[in-house]
């Protein structure tokens, strides 16, 4: 299982903006825990919509192969 920091990392790197950590001169969090639920719910989203695309991508590569299919046969 990832670490809250590793998520946090991971959403930086595909561009999410994170909150700042607590303790930091920009953060907006009292506590660690509440600024770890704010990034799990940031993964938990981000996750989601990686799943989405996935899906959407697999669903169209299908649709092309099912399509190249039937063209092969009409003209043959």
């Amino acid at each position: 299982m990832l670490s809250t920091e590793h998520k946090a990392n991971i959403l930086r790197k595909a561009g999410y903006t994170v909150p700042a950590v607590p303790g930091s001169a920009n953060s907006i969090y009292q506590t660690s825990q509440t600024w770890g639920k704010a990034v799990e719910t940031l993964y938990v989203s981000y996750a989601a919509q990686r799943a989405a695309k996935s899906l959407r991508d697999a669903e169209e590569a299908r649709m092309l192969a099912s399509l190249q299919l039937r063209a092969a046969r009409a003209y043959a």
